[in-house]
């Protein structure tokens, strides 16, 4: 029950400083689950992110199940994909019922915050990306390594570049996270076929595999229904079409969070949500907060259709319950799939390329992700009284200080945390006035 504790507490910590999302939560999970509370290994850790980055949904959730599966059984497995998306979807379901109620002012705090926030994270994705070269530093291919993380980023990264230091007239073309996955597969498939020396495990370990695999499924298929069922009986057959078009919409997220809000826009607008409420309230609201952008906009959708059906908050409560357990519980089966796929075939030549190279390619994405945070903090916060340059040099400032607490002070995750927050909020209020 302590590992269990441990385990739920750290996943909920993550979600509710999980600004950036995606990619960007990797190396903070790994910092909480890995290095300070030590619930599993690093290559247990490596392997549930290949399983992860392979797969469509909320990366962050399936990551954090993979923790609690390996950490404490199948109730590890549940607890930890829940505790990770919850405190971003309750928020949202929070300050959309109270957004007739209050003014911009908490919206604004929270986007102040975020600069903390964003410099906080931004520390550990750096880390991440020190610990992949440290681990090459003695391999012949350190030189290709270093190609790879800067073309990794250049390719995704280079319009944000563009952006932040406001250079315009330059056309660059941009590749997603899903095409440079794509290519690193490809290229490990062809890399895989030419060293021809893999091996398949033994047929008695597939039938275990297989076994464990229909039970993990099982159980998440059980969880969404279970969470579903109480909006169903109240409201009907409504809560069965708004699931499955919530199933489907995660099945098919690939790309991550601004991806995954174009693919809700079809599905949902203006059925379920109008376009004003979508895009001038729901949109803004899973910006601002942390966590999985996709579990945050299900079950804000959820609520806000709950609320037109029944014209009561506790459908809109139901509603959202039901389409965050959509969000969870698909992202998560189809998550076991692959990962048991990859556990399948992990002695075969192409999977053991992959698991090679798949920690570099993360960390030319992870230098984006951090492009893409600086963006983002500017973009939510650049007003008059806080102009271009003061919030990057903000950030710029946190963000330093962050290192040196991190590896110079040896700090906890939390003191920085605080430290971070406090900075922004005291620096973007006093500037303000």
């Amino acid at each position: 029950m302590g590992k269990l504790k441990s385990l739920i507490s750290s996943m909920m910590k993550v979600g509710l400083i999980g600004f950036g999302g995606g990619n960007a939560l990797i190396p903070v999970i790994e910092q909480e689950a890995v290095k300070e509370k030590e619930l599993i290994s690093k290559e247990e850790y490596d392997k549930d992110v290949i399983a992860a980055t392979l797969t469509p949904g909320a990366l962050p959730v399936e990551i954090a199940s993979g923790v609690g599966l390996q950490t404490c059984g199948i109730r590890g497995m549940l607890t930890a994909g829940v505790a990770m998306a919850l405190p971003g979807a309750v928020l949202t379901i929070v300050l959309l019922s109270v957004l007739g109620q209050v003014n911009e002012t908490v919206l604004t705090q929270i986007q102040y915050a975020s600069i903390g926030i964003t410099a906080f994270i931004m520390c550990l994705l750096t880390d991440y990306i020190v610990s992949t070269v440290k681990t090459y530093r003695n391999s012949r291919f350190r030189i290709l390594l270093w190609c790879i993380i800067v073309g990794v980023f250049l390719a995704t990264g280079s319009r944000t570049i563009l952006a932040i230091c406001h250079i315009e007239g330059i056309t660059v073309p941009k590749f997603s996270t899903i095409q440079i996955l794509l290519l690193t597969l490809l290229v490990s498939i062809i890399i895989g076929i030419f060293r021809k020396k893999g091996e398949r495990k033994k047929r008695e370990r597939h039938e275990i595999l297989w076994q464990s695999l229909v039970l993990r499924v099982s159980m998440w298929i059980l969880f969404f229904i279970l969470l579903s069922i109480p909006a169903f009986v109240l409201i009907g057959k409504e809560v069965a079409i708004f699931d499955l078009r919530g199933l489907a919409s995660s099945v098919i997220s690939f790309g991550g969070g601004d991806a995954y809000l174009t693919i809700a826009d079809s599905l949902f607008v203006p059925e379920f949500i109008s376009e004003s409420e979508f895009y001038n309230h729901l949109v803004l609201i899973v910006n601002v907060l942390p966590g999985s952008i996709l579990c945050k906009t299900l079950a804000g959708i959820g609520y806000v259709y709950g609320v037109s059906l029944t014209g009561t908050s506790i459908g809109g409560i139901l509603m959202a319950v039901a389409g965050f357990s959509c969000s969870v519980a698909a992202s998560c089966t189809v998550f076991y799939i692959i990962y048991h796929i990859y556990d399948w075939l992990e002695r075969v030549d192409v999977f053991v390329v992959i698991r090679k190279t798949i920690r570099v390619v993360v960390s030319g994405l992870l230098m984006t992700v951090m492009a893409s945070l600086i963006k983002s903090g500017i973009d939510m916060n650049a007003n008059p009284a806080l102009p271009h340059f003061t919030v990057l040099a903000m950030i710029a400032i946190i963000y330093v200080i962050n290192l040196f607490l991190f590896y110079k002070g040896k700090c906890k995750n939390l003191i920085r945390i605080f430290i971070s927050l406090s900075m922004s909020l005291i620096a973007c209020n006093l500037l303000k006035i």
